[in-house]
C-alpha cells in the first residue's frame, strides 16, 4: 500500500508533463505562424516600385534617395551633367519677324563723334519671341430684322458661336478645355487664370459644362477608335484605380503606338471590358499585366509585360536561396527582348527559329531548376505542416505562374509586333494619374468619363 501515493505522483506527473507538451506544442505553432506573418510584413514593407507593380510615386523617401544616389554616380561615372564637351550647341531657331526694330548708336564709341548719317558697314542681329499683350477682342454680332413688302419679317442668322445674349467665343472655349484636360488644371484654378486673362468672372459650373460638350462632340471619333482598336494586330490593356467622389472607380485604356481610348468605369473586370466594348470582338494580340479578367476573351491572342515578371523576380531574389534563379530568369527575358527587338529592326516578323528555340529552352530549364530547390507543391495552407517559407511560397507562385503562361511572356518571339512590356499602355494612363494628383479627385462619374474622352483625342492626336 506504501507504494499506491507514488504510483498517483507518478501519474499526476505524466499528466503534467502531456499537458506541457500540449502546451509547448501550441506555443510553437503560435509561434511559427507569428514569425510568418513578421516576414509577411516585413516583405510587406521592403515593397516598392521596384519589386512590385505599385507606382514610383508612391514609393517611401530612402528607395527614392538611393535611386537618386545610383543615377548621380552613374552619371559621374559616364559623363559631367549639362553639356558635353565637343557636343553642338542647341539654341532657339530663328523665324520670320513680326516687326524689326532697328538700333543705331548715336556717337562714336571712340572719339564721341556725331554719327547721324555715318555709313552703315553691318549689322549684327538678335531676334526676341514674346507674348502680345492679352486683350478680349468683343464683337457684337447685330441681326437686322427687315419687313418684306408682303409685311413679313425676317431676322438674320446669328453664328453658331453668338449662342447667348452674352457668351465666350470659340478660341476661350477651346483654350479652358486645353487648360483643364491637357494641363490638368483644378476648375477653381482655370476660372481664375481665365479671369485674370479676360478681367471676366468665369463660373466653374460653366467650365464643367464646357467639358461635357467637348466629350460630347467627340462621339463621332470614339465610335471611330473603337473601330480602329479592334482591327489593330496588337492592343495594349491596362487599368488604374482613380478616385470619384469618395468612390474608388477604374481607369482603363486600350491603346497602340498612335491610338489611345480610355474609359472611366465603376468595376475592373469582365463588366467593365464589355462595356467599354473593343476586346469583345477583338481577334488580335493583347498585351496586359496578367490580371485574370483578360484571360477570359479567348478570342484573341494574350501576351505577358516582361517588365512585371522582372519585378517579381527581383523581390524573389532578395532571398537568398533564389537569388540565382532570379539572376537566370531575368538574363533570359531580357535576350528574349533582344532577340525580338533585332528582328523587328531587319524587319522580320519572327525571331529566328533556332534562336527562339535556344531562348525557350533557356526559360523552361530555369523553371526547372526552382522547381528542384522547391518542396513539392502546391503550398499547404500556412497553419499546415511542414511549413513552407514566405520565400519558398513567393518563388513557386512566380515560377508556376511562369511555366503556365510561358508561351504568354515569350510572345515576342513568334511575333515581332508585340511589346515584349506593356509601356505603351501605362504611359496612356499616367496622365489619369497625373490628373489625380493635381486636380484632386473628380466631383462625378460623368465628370470623369468627359475628361477620359478628351484624353483620348487628345494622346491619340498627339502620337500622330
Amino acid at each position: 500500500m506504501a507504494d499506491i501515493p507514488l504510483r498517483e505522483q507518478l501519474r499526476e506527473a505524466h499528466s503534467t508533463i502531456e499537458k506541457l507538451q500540449a502546451e509547448n506544442d501550441l506555443l510553437r505553432a503560435e509561434n511559427e505562424a507569428l514569425d510568418d506573418r513578421v516576414s509577411r510584413l516585413e516583405a510587406q514593407l521592403k515593397a516598392d516600385s521596384s519589386t512590385t507593380g505599385k507606382p514610383p510615386s508612391s514609393d517611401p523617401i530612402g528607395p527614392r534617395k538611393k535611386r537618386a544616389e545610383r543615377r548621380a554616380e552613374a552619371r559621374a561615372e559616364n559623363r559631367r551633367r549639362g553639356k558635353q564637351p565637343g557636343a553642338p550647341g542647341a539654341n532657339l531657331q530663328r523665324r520670320r519677324a513680326d516687326v524689326v526694330a532697328e538700333h543705331k548708336p548715336v556717337c562714336c564709341g571712340c572719339c564721341g563723334a556725331d554719327l547721324a548719317g555715318a555709313q552703315v558697314v553691318g549689322t549684327h542681329v538678335r531676334q526676341v519671341i514674346d507674348l502680345p499683350p492679352v486683350v478680349p477682342i468683343v464683337t457684337d454680332h447685330v441681326a437686322y430684322c427687315l419687313r418684306c413688302a408682303c409685311g413679313a419679317e425676317t431676322i438674320g442668322d446669328f453664328p453658331p458661336e453668338a449662342r447667348a445674349p452674352v457668351c465666350f467665343g470659340p478660341e476661350v472655349r477651346s483654350f479652358a478645355t486645353y487648360l483643364l484636360d491637357r494641363q490638368h488644371l483644378p476648375v477653381e484654378r482655370t476660372a481664375e487664370l481665365l479671369e485674370d486673362l479676360l478681367g471676366v468672372k468665369v463660373s466653374t459650373g460653366w467650365l464643367c459644362a464646357l467639358q461635357a460638350e467637348a466629350a460630347g462632340r467627340l462621339t463621332p471619333f470614339l465610335a471611330w477608335l473603337r473601330d480602329r482598336l479592334v482591327k489593330e494586330p496588337v492592343v495594349h490593356a491596362d487599368e488604374t484605380g482613380t478616385a470619384v467622389g469618395t468612390t474608388k472607380h477604374w481607369a482603363h485604356t486600350l491603346t497602340t503606338k498612335l491610338l489611345t481610348l480610355i474609359a472611366v468605369h465603376p468595376r475592373r473586370g469582365l463588366q467593365a471590358l464589355n462595356d467599354i466594348g473593343v476586346l469583345n470582338a477583338y481577334a488580335g494580340t493583347v498585351v496586359h499585366d496578367g490580371y485574370a479578367s483578360y484571360d477570359l476573351f479567348t478570342g484573341a491572342t494574350h501576351a505577358q509585360c516582361n517588365a512585371h515578371a522582372l519585378r517579381h523576380l527581383k523581390s524573389v531574389g532578395e532571398a537568398g536561396a533564389f537569388s540565382v534563379w532570379a539572376d537566370i530568369m531575368t538574363g533570359v527575358l531580357m535576350d528574349a527582348k533582344t532577340a525580338s527587338e533585332a528582328a523587328a529592326s531587319a524587319g522580320r516578323r519572327a525571331v529566328d527559329p533556332g534562336r527562339a528555340t535556344a531562348v525557350r529552352d533557356a526559360y523552361h530549364a530555369g523553371l526547372d531548376n526552382v522547381f528542384a530547390l522547391l518542396p513539392l507543391g502546391p503550398p499547404p495552407r500556412r497553419t499546415a505542416r511542414p511549413r513552407w517559407s514566405e520565400a519558398e511560397r513567393k518563388a513557386w507562385n512566380l515560377a508556376t505562374r511562369l511555366r503556365s503562361d510561358a508561351d504568354q511572356f515569350l510572345r515576342c518571339l513568334d511575333d515581332t509586333r508585340v511589346g515584349w512590356d506593356n509601356n505603351v499602355a501605362e504611359r496612356a494612363l499616367r496622365m489619369v494619374k497625373l490628373h489625380d494628383k493635381i486636380s484632386g479627385p473628380f466631383a462625378s462619374l460623368s465628370g470623369a468619363e468627359a475628361f477620359a474622352a478628351v484624353r483620348s483625342y487628345l494622346q491619340t492626336a498627339a502620337n500622330c
